[in-house]
């Protein structure tokens, strides 16, 4: 079927989307969007002579929205109220209460973290740069504005922690600029950073003129860099003294001029070596531009259309053409360039995604490998998403909430499998297993009941008692910046004479027998290790400082980010490996969505043997008592079924089953044993 762009604007000037694109869909709007991609999806498969997949049963549908919308099975309660509630439209109700909850945004973090690469421990921008991304989610901002924002960020990452986007890959600049296209425009250019592509048009010439347009930052705190200019003239007053003048001598005066500037620079530097401990992070959580920096090709340059170590001007290479910009401007040109509903690549790489994250593949995979020549199953559809992002101002909440609300969205799972590099037509959602976040959440269920899905309010408290700490360093008086610099110098060497201590302990008992020397060796040990511990906290300036917050507010602000009840959205990420979030392939955050949901046998171990996956066992588990509140063994297993199925036993089922019910070891197996089930693991 042929496309066309102007039926496809129509079409939504006409279901009144491109009316009015800050507010959210109504739902008339919203419907007619879905059916409309329904139309489109059902001609292509006519087409082709393929029929559509079939209708899925309530309770298959309740359990794919709550995975795939909020990211966690439903309660025993909700899946309760809505296979009893008799309304024809109750599918379409859930859909909205869904995607208009926390829970969307919180399994939209985690999809969206993966994609950036965020490592919540990294530093100190990196809780920084995880709250501002979940709250950025929560506030619902629209998607170009939340990319134009990390890109054009600068300053310390107190002030404006996107910057977190440049720090995560601090000192790899071409590396950062090869994922971001990558990632927001689906252009892998990666291979021109060394040499011209050996399968896409790009040469190395035109790699390093669009990585130009960030060619001039550096990681330098101006603000830190302020603050110990200040101690140094009120230390060193002569500092601001000017050159005599007394001499016509234009040589004198010359040299006079040299004496002064050189007495600055040795004060200069007496202070910042005195305050270096204080402001030793600082630059390593800071963005500076300076016009003054350009991007030079690399010495072994071996092409003829330009020379080694050559300047290099910023040029964009597709969409529109900027050229000549202001050095001061490069950064926010090039994320004005690249988040515009004009750029060919911007909006459609966005709706592919989340087309792929809905339905198991995208219309183009892979969904980071565009080029000119691609071409995607289902144009028409692509194109229709296209228009839609634009038209709904790129909010991702009501884009999604047109997907999940086709028809497509509740058809029985696609029996094909997809042939790479070629188009696939798509008859219903893939078969798709769990990922460890929706794992992670699903067992919270299991366990607890009930789930938090708001924003974890200790992340944001570590956040804020960060930036206050900052806050204070760089507004302090100078005598209590240099009481601060000589405490954590002096931490630092009782730090290094403690470490040293424990070394020396370590070896004296590994090689002592056991008795009361060794057992006096631990004492010590536990004694070194204690100093240890102290020494590293008063090392660090900022825990200097938090520890002389001594209000009620700055107290209640040191609470821990990690919490054993909250969602993995709230959790530091990567989780460590051996958790079972690794060990179900959560992402290293290494790469872009580097997460994988391939089946291994230590998986399978896990669920039958890891205490985590006991949903009927440990102090926290709210399971066992209200199975025990139950009277009979129909009642268990229909609560079991709801919680881990999502709908009730069937008659033959509960045939089966319901003698297990009645002991609580064999309802224990029969649990562990529906846990490992393809049924439980897979989003059918």
């Amino acid at each position: 079927m042929e496309f066309h762009a102007k039926t496809l604007a129509l079409t939504l000037f006409a279901l009144g989307v491109a009316t009015a694109p800050a507010k959210p869909l109504t739902e008339k709007q919203a419907q007619d969007a879905a059916a409309r991609i329904d139309t489109l999806i059902a001609a292509d498969l006519k087409a082709a002579n393929l029929p559509p997949n079939g209708r899925i049963d309530d309770g298959t549908f309740l359990r794919r929205a709550y995975l795939g919308i909020i990211g966690r099975i439903p309660t025993a309660e909700e899946s309760r109220a809505f296979l009893a509630d008799p309304s024809s439209m109750k599918r379409e109700t859930l859909v909205d209460a869904l995607v208009a909850s926390p829970g969307f945004d919180s399994h939209l973090f985690n999809w969206t973290a993966d994609l950036l690469r965020i490592q919540t421990e990294q530093e100190q921008f990196g809780l920084g740069w995880h709250v501002w991304l979940r709250k950025s989610l929560s506030e619902n901002k629209p998607w170009d504005v939340i990319v134009h924002e990390m890109l054009s960020s600068t300053g310390h990452a107190s002030k404006d922690p996107a910057v977190g986007y440049y720090l995560r890959d601090r000192n790899m600049q071409l590396d950062n600029f090869s994922n971001t296209m990558q990632v927001f425009l689906g252009r892998q250019i990666g291979c021109a950073q060394c040499h011209d592509h050996p399968f896409d048009d790009w040469s190395q010439l035109e790699y390093y003129q669009m990585a130009a347009f960030g060619g001039g930052f550096d990681y330098r705190s101006t603000d830190a860099l302020a603050t110990v200019r200040k101690a140094a003239m009120e230390l060193h007053p002569e500092r601001g003294a000017k050159a005599p003048d007394s001499s016509k001598d234009k040589k004198a005066k010359q040299r006079a001029l040299r004496e002064v500037q050189n007495k600055k620079g040795q004060d200069l530097k007496k202070v910042n070596k005195l305050l270096q401990p204080v402001f030793k992070d600082f630059n390593k959580n800071a963005l500076f531009d300076d016009p003054g920096r350009s991007l030079h090709l690399p010495e072994d340059y071996k092409y003829k259309d330009a020379k080694p170590n050559e300047k290099i001007a910023p040029e964009t290479l597709f969409g529109a053409q900027l050229a000549d910009v202001p050095p001061e401007q490069r950064r926010e040109a090039f994320a004005k360039w690249l988040t515009s509903p004009e750029n060919p690549y911007f909006t459609k790489v966005i709706a592919n995604r989340l087309w792929a994250r809905t339905f198991g593949h995208g219309l183009l995979d892979p969904v980071d490998d565009w080029k000119e020549d691609s071409q995607p199953a289902h144009p028409e559809v692509l194109a229709f998403l296209e228009t839609s992002m634009k038209a709904v101002d790129y909010d991702l909440r009501q884009f999604c909430r047109i997907l999940f609300r086709t028809n497509l969205f509740q058809r029985e799972c696609d029996p094909t499998e997809p042939e790479s590099g070629v188009a696939h037509l798509v008859r219903g959602p893939a078969l798709q297993r769990m990922s460890a976040e929706q794992l992670y959440d699903s067992m919270l269920v299991l366990t607890h009941g009930e789930v938090e899905d708001s924003p974890l309010a200790a992340n944001e408290s570590r956040w804020e008692n960060y930036t206050a700490g900052i806050e204070k360093i760089l507004n302090a008086e100078t005598h209590d910046l240099v009481l601060l610099g000589e405490a954590t110098t002096q931490a630092e060497a009782y730090f290094r004479e403690a470490k040293s201590e424990a070394l020396k302990l370590r070896g004296l008992i590994a090689k002592a027998k056991p008795g009361p020397e060794r057992s006096e060796l631990y004492r010590k040990m536990a004694a070194v290790q204690e100093k240890f511990a102290d020494y590293k906290r008063q090392r660090d300036p900022l825990k200097m400082t938090e520890m002389s917050m001594d209000s009620e507010e700055g107290r209640g602000k040191r609470k821990s980010g990690k919490n054993s009840s909250a969602r993995a959205s709230e959790q530091p990420a990567p989780f460590d490996p051996g958790t079972l979030v690794r060990e179900f392939g959560g992402s290293d955050r290494t790469t872009p969505s580097s997460g994988d949901t391939i089946p291994t046998v230590p998986q399978a171990l896990a669920l039958l043997n890891d205490p985590n996956t006991d949903i009927m066992g440990g102090k926290r588990n709210t399971l066992e008592s209200r199975l025990s509140s139950l009277k009979t063994p129909e009642e268990r297993l229909d609560l079991i079924f709801l919680l881990l199925y999502s709908r009730t036993p069937s008659a033959e089922e509960k045939t089966r089953y319901a003698p297990l019910a009645k002991d609580d070891r064999t309802l224990r197996d029969l649990t562990r044993a529906m846990l490992t089930s393809n049924r439980f693991i897979f989003i059918q």
